[in-house]
């Protein structure tokens, strides 16, 4: 969001500290100056200086606390005390698509994090899990570097068997349709934790294998698409981390961007302007263009 407020960011300015609101005034100061110098180009506020210029969070990095892994071809929030991501983002163009590197099957563990800090093979074995991609290997046949560098365990979550190569595997085919379409998008996946009654729970209450890995309920996967012109539309979906396959099709599950920030305590695309950001992540979009 472009020179946000201590409204849309703390509440009603009444319950904040005095010298806290202070501060974020004299903040909101400092970036709307910044924002006349780069019309509002607001990604220079929104993502820390170790992400600037990655096209990967071209539209803001969605926050959270997590080690920042940033790989060649996407970025990784990994969430190290659960072993793994609590976000992943990068940008798919039509361009990206075309090459046809051949799948490795490399699965191993991710050399930027120590032992002790990370998954291991071992964590998924006999584990009734699949090392379920949250950057698919099939989004990245650009090069054969770039498909081996989906396979580190740092870019997975435990997956039922039938949600990874099922509805979600037919989730991730769309999402390389609507890049062939339209030329640009972003994409940001991830892992939710919901009890029975949908809300979010405050720790993970499944693990496998020694490192203690987390198993997710849920996943989510919000979308950006750029058009020309400053034309841009968000789709949102979640879907249940569940042994039986899911029904229906990829538009059963659409949700609005604002559910996932509100199940997930994420902030997506933040450095779009708020004028196009809120009414685009406020509704469930209902025209997805991908049977």
């Amino acid at each position: 969001m472009c020179c946000t407020n201590c409204h849309s960011s703390f509440g009603p300015a009444g319950n904040i500290p005095t010298t806290m609101c202070v501060r974020w005034h004299t903040r909101i100061l400092a970036l709307t100056l910044a924002c006349a110098l780069v019309s509002c180009n607001a990604i220079v506020a929104q993502v820390p200086g170790e992400l600037s210029g990655n096209i990967n969070v071209r539209w803001g990095q969605p926050g959270g606390s997590c080690r920042i892994l940033i790989k060649s071809y996407y970025v990784i929030c990994e969430d190290v005390p659960h072993r793994v991501p609590l976000w992943v983002s990068y940008h798919l163009g039509r361009e990206d698509l075309v090459s046809h590197a051949k799948r490795t099957n490399g699965f191993r563990a991710d050399p930027d994090l120590p032992a002790g800090q990370r998954a291991e093979l071992r964590d998924y074995n006999s584990s009734g899990y699949d090392r379920g991609h949250m950057a698919p290997a099939a989004d990245f046949k650009r090069n054969a570097e770039a498909m081996s560098e989906t396979f580190f365990l740092s870019n997975m979550a435990p997956q039922r068997p039938n949600l990874n190569r099922m509805s979600w595997e037919r989730l991730e085919s769309s999402v390389r349709d609507l890049a062939a379409r339209h030329g640009s998008i972003w994409i940001i996946t991830g892992p939710l934790y919901l009890d029975s009654a949908g809300h979010r729970m405050t720790a993970p209450d499944e693990f496998i294998g020694a490192d203690s890995v987390a198993v997710p309920t849920h996943f989510f996967k919000v979308i950006l698409c750029e058009h020309p012109a400053g034309h841009y539309e968000m789709f949102a979906f979640i879907m249940r981390n569940q042994k039986t396959p899911l029904p229906g099709t990829a538009r059963d599950y659409l949700v609005s961007v604002s559910r996932v920030e509100q199940l997930s305590g994420l902030d997506f695309f933040a450095a779009l302007p708020d004028a196009v950001e809120r009414p685009l992540e406020a509704a469930a979009a209902t025209n997805w263009p991908v049977p």
